[in-house]
Order: structure tokens, then sequence, then C-alpha cells
């Protein structure tokens, strides 16, 4: 340490240089938006994505609802937006009430490119250009998406902007010198700025980690600069030489800063084993961030004390945290009953937790977030549900295409949900009575010049070929380009419907495959569209002996349900292992690990039942990540009691014990938790994207619970347990 604060200068340039041009990398960090990216490649719908992409590419898509149109009008935007710039193809079908009633139209625009592309970005901005002067709405996950790579760069700086003047106000009140906050703010900042800057060696990362990691490595790795600023300022009270104060401060803080950080990196590094990647994602930047707000505040904070010593010294106040005997003399006079209330609230808490609806995916979150809520609930509530499926069939096995559809419309009247869109090649096969090809061309969007030509097609074949008296559009092709009875011109006039087929016929036929298109009025998710999923797989495997594949919103969250699912399983036990393993090391101690280790588990526990008390759906990806980051972050509220307790229980008896711990610990455990528990809810609170929104309420509610039974349950536990510690704890003997 003496040779740190030697080269102070030095080092705080380095930093200061490092900081600047991370900074600058910051705005080169790549993010991912596509949450399907994070399935492992053994699951189905992984599968699907890569086959599809090599058949016939994966096209984004949109809904474009216009009101107070009338059907030509809507039929000539739907072409105006067919010119744009990106855009494959826009169905309406003018005829059928899915697609226009009460002079109110939806479109359906696919993409060139998918849903996560800079060119599906412009395009829509080019259709909000174009319809600026409508009454139109915007929905699918092309928007939702896009919506989001719009807002999070400005969230961030939003939520920071929020975050910092709260938690300048905490360590106003924690701190005993005005200059204190500056410190903290300066070295969490360069550690912030550093790790999200350094995200650019990762090809990728998720918007989740990129919203979320920022303000959580601030509120989490905060604890070390506290506890070794706090760790100064008592040396400094037995020594006046700043140096020799931080020196004594780096090396009594270096433990207990390093078994917190080391609990901290296991809650993210366990995030790692899970098989929905996104664990990894957020893990290793967390675990990389930790890290770094390690070094950072080991390395640059002392010199900082050094560097402005006389400065701290001039601006010293009196706490504003006060000591609290009488706090301390109320819980042990009454130590039985509130570990009696929490145990009882843990165990309700239990019963409810099972309680517990979930939701998997970013559609249905977003059911709750308001332009996209407003914006796809008046298409749904106008237009009924779009919820569309991709299923590709080999192409030997064609010919059990009808039956397959067959066995769709059979389920649907069976279980009771509407099949709005069912495309095949295979339709095209299908024939059609002179008036069912009426109908037919009337859907199909012709005009009605066109219309009347093709239905003088039909009767000229019918003509020609009588008794035969249907036809499919396959024959009524082929007979439009080998017929001698019409000429050269007439041909050409009939090319557009043609040319139609075919571009048709490109989008659903290729090399190795068939695409199946499937349009039902099932939500994205719920145990019904579940149901339906295992039911289309089972349908698939019974009608063909070949591989078949589904791709589509449903089927993608069907399989990242199980994923997690068994996720959660595995993490929470690698977890709770890992970290009782580390405190059991740490204290040479069983009983401590246990001790915390529960106290902390039924935190998270109450945590995790409230969304069921209120009827609340919960993000079950969060339901994971956050039990893992509660666990990890506030165990160190506790440890940091535990330490102080067995230290001055080496000394005096329980009670006395109990007071001195609780006053050496109070200060620094309610600067952490309050810090956490303001970042958490302000995370949850400001950001628009509803699920980091549920991710940062789920941090600031289960810090505050943590909180709360660290200070008010903890010590009473360990005091009525003192019998039990001393026991199962080995001790150092002291020097005389």
């Amino acid at each position: 340490m003496n040779i740190v604060l030697k080269l102070r200068y030095w080092i705080i340039g380095f930093f200061g240089v490092l900081f600047i041009v991370c900074a600058i990398l910051f705005n080169s960090v790549k993010v991912n938006y596509d949450n399907t990216k994070y399935l492992p490649e053994s699951e189905p719908t992984k599968q699907a994505l890569v086959v599809l992409d090599e058949e016939f590419g994966l096209n984004g898509s949109a809904q474009v609802m216009i009101k107070d149109v009338t059907v030509l009008e809507a039929a000539n935007i739907a072409q105006q937006i067919k010119t744009i710039n990106n855009i494959n193809n826009v169905v309406f079908n003018a005829w059928d009430p899915h697609y226009f009633k009460d002079d109110q139209a939806l479109l359906i625009v696919a993409f060139e490119e998918n849903n996560y592309a800079k060119e599906t970005k412009q395009a829509l901005d080019d259709i909000r250009t174009l319809l600026k002067n409508e009454d139109f709405y915007l929905g699918g996950e092309s928007v939702l998406v896009n919506r989001y790579s719009e807002v999070i760069q400005k969230e961030i700086l939003k939520i920071l902007a929020f975050i910092i003047p709260v938690i300048i106000l905490v360590l106003l009140l924690s701190t005993s010198s005005w200059i204190d906050p500056l410190l903290f703010l300066i070295v969490v900042a360069v550690a912030v700025i550093i790790n999200m800057g350094t995200n650019v060696m990762f090809p990728e990362i998720s918007y989740m980690t990129h919203a979320t990691c920022g303000i959580l490595q601030l509120a989490l790795c905060m604890d070390y600069s506290v506890m070794l600023m706090h760790s100064y300022q008592h040396f400094l009270k037995e020594s006046e030489n700043p140096k020799q104060a931080i020196v004594k401060a780096w090396k009594a803080s270096l433990m207990p800063i390093l078994g917190s950080a080391l609990t901290t990196v296991t809650s993210f590094v366990v995030l790692m084993f899970m098989r929905y990647k996104i664990g990894f994602d957020i893990g290793i930047v967390l675990a990389k961030g930790t890290i770094i707000s390690l070094i950072v505040s080991l390395v640059l904070l002392p010199c900082l004390l050094l560097v402005f010593a006389k400065l701290i010294s001039k601006t010293m106040h009196k706490s504003i945290i006060k000591p609290s005997p009488k706090l301390v003399n109320f819980m042990m006079k009454r130590r039985w009953i509130l570990p009696l209330i929490a145990l009882l609230l843990i165990g309700a808490s239990v019963y409810w937790q099972n309680k517990n609806t979930f939701i998997y995916g970013e559609l249905a979150i977003a059911q709750d977030s308001s332009d996209e809520k407003t914006d796809q609930s008046i298409i749904n509530e106008t237009f009924g549900i779009r919820n569309q499926m991709v299923i590709l069939i080999p192409k030997a096995e064609s010919a059990k295409e009808p039956l397959l559809m067959t066995a769709l419309l059979n389920d649907a009247a069976t279980h009771q949900y509407e099949v709005s869109e069912l495309l095949s090649v295979t339709m095209f096969d299908q024939t059609f009575t002179r008036a069912a090809f009426e109908v037919y061309l009337q859907n199909f969007g012709l005009d009605a010049t066109m219309q009347a030509n093709m239905l003088q097609i039909f009767d000229m074949m019918a003509l020609e070929k009588a008794p035969q008296d249907s036809f499919s559009i396959n024959e009524m092709i082929t007979y439009v380009t080998t017929t001698n009875n019409l000429t050269i011109n007439q041909k050409m006039q009939l090319a557009p419907f043609s040319a139609q087929i075919q571009a048709i016929k490109a989008q659903l036929v290729s090399a190795k495959y068939h695409r199946l298109l499937l349009t039902v009025d099932l939500p994205s998710e719920d145990e019904k569209t579940f149901s339906f999923v295992e039911r289309l797989r089972t349908t698939l495997d019974e009608t063909f002996t070949q591989a078949t594949h589904i791709v589509g919103e449903s089927v993608a969250i069907t399989d990242m349900r199980e994923v997690v699912k068994n996720d959660y399983r595995k993490v929470s036990l690698i977890s709770m292992a890992f970290i009782f393993l580390i405190i059991a090391i740490s204290f040479v101690s069983v009983s401590i690990p246990m001790v915390l280790v529960l106290i902390i588990e039924g935190a998270i526990i109450i945590n995790m039942a409230i969304p069921a008390v209120f009827g609340q759906s919960l993000l079950y990806i969060g339901y994971i990540i956050v039990s893992c980051i509660q666990l990890g972050a506030t165990i160190d509220y506790g440890i940091l009691y535990a330490s102080r307790y067995l230290h001055y229980r080496g000394d005096y008896d329980v009670k006395e014990a109990t007071n001195y711990a609780y006053e050496d610990s109070k200060t620094t455990v309610l600067t952490s938790g309050l810090i956490l528990i303001c970042a958490g809810y302000l995370l949850g609170m400001v950001s628009s994207i509803p699920s980091i929104a549920i991710f940062g309420t789920l941090i600031g509610r289960g810090a505050l619970i943590s909180t709360l039974l660290v200070l008010f349950v903890l010590p009473q536990t360990l005091a009525m347990l003192d019998p039990f510690v001393k026991v199962t704890t080995y001790r150092k003997k002291r020097k005389s």
C-alpha cells in the first residue's frame, strides 16, 4: 500500500485515462434484443430457427391498423407501404373481416430482414412518416424491439440522473465529511464506466444486461468503498497521520472486503451455470464489474483519501445516524418476538410463493406497458389476436400437408380457438367451383378487371374440359401459359395474377422444405397456448416420419419455460452451497453460515411471495436472477454483523457484544442497504421497459426485506443461538 500511495498521482491519472477511453467505447457496445439467442442449441426452437434461416431467411413482421379508411384507400396505402425499402410484402385482403371491417383496415407487413435489424427499424420509421396524416396503430415484436433500442441508452442516463442525488443524500446521512460522498461517486463512476466500456470485448450483450448492469454495480459494489472509508475514519482517530491511517485501514479492511466481493462474485458466477444463456450474459458482466469495483476501491480510493485528506478534515461534521443503545435494549428484551414473527412470515410466504403465476416472454410483459399496450390492445380488440407460427415440413412428405391442415382445423374446433389463417402451397392444388373461385379472387385482393379476366379463363376451361366443373389454381395457370386460345396480349394481361401466385409459392417452398403459415387467436403465452404447442408437436410427430420444425413467439416461450424452470432449481442449490461454503471457511463455523443463509433465503422467499399476494404475475427470469443477486449481495450485511458480534463476544457477554456489534455495523448496513433499495426501486419506477422495471422492483424490495431482517432479526437470532454458535465455531486464542 505504501508503494500505491507513493505513486498516487500516476494511479489517479491512469484511472482518469481509462475512464475516458471506456466512456468512448461505451457507445460501441453491441446490444442484443433477441432472447431466443440465449436458448440452448439443443432446444427445438433454436434448431428450427437455423433451418428457417437457411431455407427461407428470417423475416420480421409488423401489424399496421388504419382507422376511418375505405377499402380502396386501404389497398392504396398497402401498395405505398410495399414500395418502401426493406419491405418484402404487405398482406391485405379487403373482403376478409380479419383484415377489414367497420372502416378499419389491418395490414400485415413482412420485412426483408429480421425484427432486430437496422433495416427493419428504418422501414418502421418510413411507415410512420408515410402514415403521419392517418389515424394508425403499430403492433408486433418488431415495433416493441425497435422502441427498446431507441429508449435504452436514454433510460440509462435518466435512471442515473435520478439515483445519483438519492445516493448523495444517503451518503451525507451516513458519513462524517461533506467530501466523502464526492469521493464515493468518483470511485463508483470510474468502476462502472470501465466495466460498461470493456463490454465491447463481447460480441454483444443482452438489452437487460446493458440497461441494468451499471445501476446494479453502482449499488452492489459501493460497500467496498464504504467499508474502507469507515475503517479509515476509525484509525484516523487513533493517529492524526492520514497516510498511516490509510495503511492501517487498508490492512484491516482487506479481508472483509475480499470476503464480501467473493460472495457477490459467486452469486454472479452461479448465474453462468444456467442453460438459458442470458444468465451467463448477466453473470459475466456483473462478475467483471464486481472485480473492477474491488480493484478501484482498493487502489484508487486510498490515493484519493490521501490527496483530499486535508479537505476531508476541514469538512468534518457530526454523523446524522446516531448510536441507538435503546433500540438494542428494546430488541434484546423482546428477542423472541421478532424472530418468531419473521419465522411465521417466512412460513406463510412459502405457501404464497407456490401460488405465483409466471410470465416468460417480453410480449406478454409488454401488455402492461404504455405505447405498446395502447396500440397492440386496440389492434387485438378490433381484429382479434394474431399469433402466427411457421411450420416447416420436409418436401418429401408434402403430400401429407392436407392431413395436417385437417388435424389443425379439428383441433381448433375441439379446443375452441380460431384458425384465422392457414396458408400452404398445397392450397394451389385445391379445386374450386366457379362460385368458390369468385370468392377466392375477391379475398386475394385483385382489382375488378383482373377478377373478370380470371373468371373468363375459368369459363373457357369449363367449356373445353366439360363435364369437369372445378379446377385448381395450378391448373388455371398452366392453362393460361399453354393454351392457344389466348393471344399474347391477353396472356400478358393475366401475367400479374400468375406472378403473384409464383411469388407466394417462392415464400412457401425451398429446396428441402414446404412452409406452412398458421395464425391462431391464442395469446402469446398462457396454459392454453402451451398446451396447443405441445399438441401441435405431437400431431407433427404422428403425421410425418421425417423431422419437422415450428417457429413462433409462443413456441419459443414454451421452450424457454421448460429451460428456466430447470435452471431455477439448479442455480438456487449451487448458489446456496457455494455461499454456505465460503462463509463456513471464512468463519471456521457451521452455525454462522446456517443462520445467515436461512435469514437471507427467508428474505428472498418473502420477496417472491408478495406478487402472489397481490395477484401479480412474476417475470420468471427475474425470479431466478434476483434470487441469486439478493442472496449474494445482501448476505454481506449479515456477514458484517456476524463478524463484529464474534469479535466482541470474545471479551463481552451476549448483550454487550450484541450492542457493540450493532453499533459497529449499523451504519454500513444501512448505507449499503439504502443505496441498493433506492437503485432497485428507481429502476422499477423510471424504466419504461417492463421486464427491466419488474427486475428493478424485485431487487429494491428484496434489498429492503434483507436489510430489515439483518437489522431487526439477525441480532436476536445470534443472541438466542449463542450457546450453539459457541460450540460450532472455532476461535483463535487471543494473545495476552
